[in-house]
């Protein structure tokens, strides 16, 4: 009472709050139940299920076509942005891994002799569509570099 006289606060009801919150607590309970009730009679009485699930199927199945595709381009692309970078590198440094390639090209300057490095990476692509194709899909992409400096 001293508090809510220096704050300035009116005081707070102390009989009211106790049968004010009891009230409320029925009235949530029987609109819980009243819900409820009503819930499980739509529920019961839906129809249409068949439909939506049968729906629900080739929805999925195109969802996961087109990731599938969108997961195969992208990690083309990922692919080749390695394999590019690889072959950059080994063509500065002159250090070759296993799989890669040099080419010998025709050059019109007879005292520099022009030479390529290509490499290859593979990666397995995962199959998010089941029964989509037996064979194991896969990403092959090439990188393609002059060599530096090499004569």
């Amino acid at each position: 009472m001293v508090l809510s006289l220096l704050s300035g606060l009116p005081p707070r009801p102390r009989g009211k709050r106790w049968l004010r919150s009891a009230w409320r607590r029925r009235l949530l309970r029987t609109r819980r139940k009243r819900d409820l009730s009503n819930f499980a009679k739509s529920l019961r009485s839906e129809r249409g299920s068949v439909e939506s699930a049968l729906v629900v199927i080739p929805l999925m199945t195109l969802f996961l076509i087109s990731f599938q595709l969108v997961l195969s381009i992208s990690s083309r692309n990922i692919e080749a942005s390695y394999a590019q970078s690889a072959a950059t590198h080994n063509s500065i440094t002159g250090r070759f891994e296993q799989g890669d390639v040099i080419i010998d090209l025709n050059s019109p300057d007879a005292f520099n002799k022009l030479r390529a490095v290509v490499t290859t990476h593979n990666r397995a692509l995962p199959n998010l569509v089941p029964h989509l194709g037996s064979q194991e899909h896969a990403v092959k992409v090439h990188g393609f570099a002059i060599l530096e400096n090499q004569g």
